[in-house]
């Protein structure tokens, strides 16, 4: 009799058993490796903001130089005491050296650069720089090695910046409103914010939207004034914002910050989108019609004309052509013409027929003091790419080397 004995088998728990070790360690293992890559990732894109931080300043110190150079030159203009090397630079004529760098990058000095005497550049990294604003790494290594200064390292880096300057005397000051006093309709700047917003397109576009104005403009001379009267229509300032939700109290005092404006009533919305780039706060309250644009500048004749003069006359005087640079306009502000209101008056005389008041020229320069600058700066390629953007506003007209006034970071 054969007699079977029933084995035990236990080696099917041990293979349970490890590919439950197996499972969890690989899910360890993952979950290290994705948190490992998400550290190594933030390392680069931090390394790259910082680098680009350091980028955008240098374009904001660069630029900076190249105001503080031309200042001085305007000093020594008059004394025949400029350097050789200011005057290879077109400094000490009516040219501003701010205006023929406008806009500066790093990448358009490397292409310069990577040209050689040549003047060839690859057309495909002449696409890269106008869509990105960078070069490529082969245009970035060629300006090194080509370049005059490649014993002092000069563009030795990696990464790009780029910066833009605007001239704040090119726009109207609305800090002015605190100074001005009496009817609206007479301000100076209130007339020229008036003229700005004139013109049948404008005029149209009020109308659709039942605007008025002159009490849109009045409503920031109350924002700033100490008084609490309405100026245009009476009534109490604090009035237009108890409907708010909450409500709040108009300032009555200068504005901290271009961001304020809107608070006010009425510059809130579509108004500011059309018309706040014409504005500032940080001018001292200068007005420097070599540097205003054509818009700028029909809003000065339409507020200074003695007679009104309709949107026909004015586009056929801003169109009008001087035969080389473009328009009468463009070359009158290259060469920097518009030094006081005498010349501005027999300019717009004798090239639009329309005859000024004098009178209403006030608050003029020929050198502009207060400038915004706007640097950014580029650090690492594709997904890696950082970027940073500087923004200030720089005074040079209670220092010599520029006073920040005003500095933000995005």
């Amino acid at each position: 009799m054969t007699v079977f004995k029933r084995s035990r088998r236990r080696s099917g728990v041990a293979l349970i058993m490890c590919i439950a070790v197996i499972a969890i360690l690989t899910i360890m293992v993952t979950d290290m490796a994705y948190t490992s890559r998400v550290r190594q990732v933030n390392a680069y894109h931090h390394r790259n903001r910082v680098q680009a931080y350091w980028l955008a300043k240098s374009g904001i110190n660069i630029f900076t130089i190249f105001i503080v150079l031309n200042n001085e030159a305007t000093k020594q203009k008059n004394k025949q005491n400029i350097p050789e090397e200011a005057q290879a630079l077109g400094l000490g004529e009516d040219r501003d050296l701010w205006r023929i760098f406008n806009p500066f990058s790093s990448g358009f000095l490397r292409m310069m650069l990577s040209a050689g005497p040549t003047g060839d550049v690859d057309e495909e990294a002449v696409e890269e720089f106008k869509s990105t604003g960078q070069v490529t790494e082969e245009v970035a290594e060629e300006s090194i090695e080509s370049s005059l200064f490649k014993d002092k390292n000069f563009l030795n880096f990696t990464g790009d910046f780029t910066v833009e300057v605007v001239d704040n005397e090119s726009k109207i000051d609305i800090t002015q409103f605190a100074k001005e006093t009496g009817n609206i309709q007479e301000s100076i700047t209130a007339q020229r914010l008036f003229g700005l917003m004139s013109g049948e397109e404008h005029d149209q576009w009020f109308s659709d939207r039942n605007i008025d104005r002159w009490e849109l403009i009045s409503n920031i001379r109350d924002w700033i004034d100490k008084n609490t009267e309405r100026d245009y229509t009476g009534g109490y300032e604090d009035g237009l914002y108890d409907q708010f939700d909450p409500p709040y109290l108009s300032k009555n005092a200068p504005m901290d910050s271009f961001g304020e404006i809107h608070l006010i009533e009425g510059w809130e919305g579509e108004v500011f989108d059309k018309f706040g780039q014409y504005l500032t706060i940080w001018s001292n309250g200068k007005f420097n019609l070599n540097s205003v644009d054509d818009e700028m500048h029909k809003a000065i004749i339409r507020a200074t004309a003695k007679t009104p003069t309709n949107d026909a006359a004015l586009d056929f005087c801003m169109n009008k052509s001087d035969g080389m640079l473009g328009t009468v306009w463009d070359l009158a502000r290259l060469n920097g013409q518009f030094r006081n209101s005498t010349q501005y008056v027999k300019f717009v005389q004798t090239n639009c027929g329309i005859e000024l008041n004098k009178s209403k020229l006030k608050n003029l320069t020929s050198t502009s003091k207060v400038f915004t600058l706007t640097s950014t700066g580029y650090a690492g390629y594709d997904e890696m790419l950082s970027q940073v953007t500087i923004t200030t506003v720089i005074d040079f007209s209670r220092k010599s080397t520029g006073k920040v006034r005003y500095w933000r970071i995005d």
